[in-house]
């Protein structure tokens, strides 16, 4: 028996992450499916529009397995914390085989090239990186622009700097950074 972990919001449950959640079981031929979901505040600290509880029951009926509240310190921040927090927590449950997540790449290997490359290079493109936010390019896009300069033949800087992208490569480096055993998918 195959586990597929999630890390959600579901603010709130929609056929998206209906759609999310039954192509996961499929790609990673998993029976069953955790979710590591933030609670009554979300990514970069909003209120969720509906009640941690509610989106919990949605996300049940919907045919997740197990949900699982994302601590507050993690769930309301930026990707890197975001996504992390998620890895730990789902590395934590044990059992779980593999980590799904939506990218608009739609493909991983240019993804985890990028997040071998940000790992690797970590200090010089982090100096490089603050260079470019001191002359008005927000972080998005200063890290797409060098990912992109280092690795011209993965994605270009516009998709680096989607916000599915961003957090797919967070999740690699969070997979990496802990040893995990779980798969990215």
């Amino acid at each position: 028996m195959r586990t597929v972990g999630l890390v959600t919001e579901y603010n709130p449950f929609h056929n998206g992450h209906l759609y999310h959640l039954q192509e996961s079981l499929k790609v990673a031929d998993a029976d069953i499916s955790v979710t590591v979901m933030g609670g009554h505040f979300l990514q970069r600290g909003e209120p969720a529009l509906v009640d941690k509880w509610v989106r919990t029951e949605m996300a049940l009926a919907a045919g997740v397995d197990v949900v699982v509240e994302l601590p507050l310190p993690w769930a309301c921040s930026s990707a890197p914390d975001f996504a992390s927090g998620g890895v730990q927590a789902l590395n934590a449950l044990g059992g779980v085989d593999a980590l799904c997540f939506g990218s608009e790449a739609g493909v991983l290997e240019p993804l985890q090239q990028c997040a071998e490359l940000l790992l690797e290079k970590e200090t010089d493109l982090g100096e490089q990186t603050s260079r470019l936010l001191r002359v008005g390019v927000n972080y998005p896009q200063a890290r797409a622009k060098l990912l992109a300069s280092y690795l011209p033949d993965t994605l270009d800087s516009e998709a680096l700097a989607s916000p599915n992208n961003i957090l797919g490569l967070e999740y690699l480096k969070a997979l990496k950074q802990t040893s995990s055993a779980i798969e990215p998918l």
